[in-house]
């Protein structure tokens, strides 16, 4: 009698669903050839709002089970695919339609189509290799938005000796900002005068300013677009700096005297590329470009970047937002005795010693239209710290880790605030803030550099007299690990 009972529900369920529309895969069509992201589409009204979802299957295995969303034009549901995770190549791609009834998930309809994925093999390679190229055109401005985050560890020598001890990890969600790339002019030999600046992120109220946070300051600051100030570099179709300039303020027409202005400088050069034809595999001798630009004697200079010899690879190639890409790596890995006189220094820590450098660069260059639609630059610093403390007894509490903040300080007329000091070749954040009084050059300020080690000591537990006392009077020696990572997505 159950059992019939059960027969006849299962039944209605399957009517009730039915009755909500033809659930069927209405995108992509049955044997499309598919990259990227997917929208897979199903007739609106096919789901019951209510108790229905959708299981995701690809080749038999499961993905995961979803309540699609309406499209936009309010047509269809829509489950959003990435085919980034697949192998070229033909796949099945298959729905099922579950009801709940009595807590119980019912499959009442399923739907199949077959695919192709082609997110790799679609980019033919030529026999000579790449020729992997900038395409400047005088006008052209790209903007991209950069998103940092910084994640610290932190571990003492003794609590190392602790059985099953880990480090204390501090991890911070840098700002969000919007750089501006334009070609202010091309050149007969391929080389581009590229002017880069930070820009007002006019998609939050059509704003005219941006907040910015920069070294020795309590957070963001306000930046209008007339503090935004504008760095030369004048680059080879590889990315490689000709020269570079930081140009003159002058203030406006008629005004004098010695007000000071601060301006907001950001010097994020683009990646470089490989001077020869590449074929997937392929390595090579580059170099990292880190932004260097002295606000001492800013109009002086014909560079505003630090070379660094990197090496590169070709991964591959895949489509990436709508291009067709080539996918590129640099690396470099610098040990102590090749740093030994360039120790940084961070707020809270006397000196990080025996320091280790390392960046890894991944660049997503468009093929067809000659820019990077996204670079992921992953900055790793670590070595050991000496807390200075002076007074014994009560702990301090943990205080905020590292943060993305870059060298800055703010200018006088005729000098500037020092601020805290930066591994020089290896920038937390490359933003500087000078100040120019009107009329004339502006001030130089000494670099500044990364918020530091936590604030009021190490934490609880670092004490030799247990936990809530740092003891005696002595530098406590702490394994530092700090992790710096920089997205570039572009946006126009």
């Amino acid at each position: 009698m159950k059992r019939a009972l059960s027969s006849v529900i299962f039944a209605g369920a399957t009517v009730f669903a039915l009755a909500q529309g033809s659930f069927t895969i209405v995108r992509p069509f049955d044997g499309s050839k598919i990259r990227e992201t997917v929208h897979v589409m199903f007739p609106k009204n096919s789901i019951p709002e209510d108790s229905g979802y959708v299981g995701i299957f690809i080749d038999g295995e499961f993905i995961e089970a979803v309540a699609p969303k309406l499209s936009a034009d309010k047509k269809y549901y829509e489950y959003l695919l990435n085919t980034k995770d697949l192998s070229d190549g033909q796949h099945k791609l298959e729905a099922k339609l579950y009801v709940d009834y009595s807590n119980q998930p019912r499959i009442v309809d399923t739907s199949s189509v077959d695919i192709t994925v082609a997110n790799k093999t679609s980019i033919p390679v030529p026999d000579e290799g790449f020729q992997i190229r900038y395409h400047f055109n005088t006008g052209t401005e790209h903007i991209y938005r950069i998103q940092e985050k910084v994640i610290q560890n932190m571990i003492s020598e003794d609590q190392q000796k602790i059985k099953d001890s880990r480090p204390m990890q501090l991890e911070e969600d840098g700002e969000s900002m919007k750089m501006l790339y334009a070609c202010d002019n091309s050149y007969g030999n391929g080389d581009g005068l590229i002017r880069m600046q930070v820009v007002p992120d006019k998609g939050i109220r059509n704003r005219e300013y941006a907040y910015i946070s920069v070294a020795n300051s309590n957070g963001p600051q306000k930046f209008y677009s007339s503090d935004m100030a504008a760095i030369y570099m004048r680059i080879t179709p590889t990315g490689r700096e000709v020269f570079g300039s930081v140009p003159e303020y002058f203030g406006l027409e008629g005004n004098t005297g010695t007000q000071n202005r601060l301006l907001l400088y950001a010097d994020y050069p683009l990646p470089t590329l490989p001077t020869k034809g590449v074929r997937p595999g392929d390595t090579w001798q580059t170099n990292f470009q880190r932004g260097a630009i002295n606000l001492e004697n800013p109009y002086i200079q014909d560079s505003v970047v630090r070379k660094l010899p990197a090496r590169g690879e070709l991964l591959g190639v895949e489509w990436e937002m709508g291009h067709p890409c080539a996918k590129i790596k640099n690396s470099i890995a610098i040990g102590s005795g090749d740093t030994a006189k360039k120790t940084p220094q961070v707020n809270g820590v006397d000196k990080i010693s025996d320091a280790k450098y390392s960046i890894e660069e991944t660049v997503w260059f468009a093929l067809d239209t000659g820019v990077p639609v996204k670079f992921y630059r992953d900055i790793t610093v670590e070595g050991k710290g000496d807390f200075g403390l002076t007074v014994g007894g009560n702990s301090g509490g943990a205080g905020g880790s590292g943060g993305p903040q870059g060298p800055s300080a703010a200018g006088q007329s005729g000098g500037g605030n020092s601020g805290g000091k930066d591994p020089r070749d290896f920038h937390i954040g490359n933003f500087q803030r000078g100040g120019a009084p009107v009329g004339g050059p502006q001030g130089g300020p000494s670099r500044g550099g990364p918020t530091g080690a936590p604030s009021g000591g190490p934490p609880q537990g670092f004490g030799p007299n247990g936990p809530g006392g740092f003891g005696q009077q002595n530098s406590i020696s702490t394994f530092v690990r700090i992790r710096i990572q920089q997205l570039f997505v572009l946006e126009k």
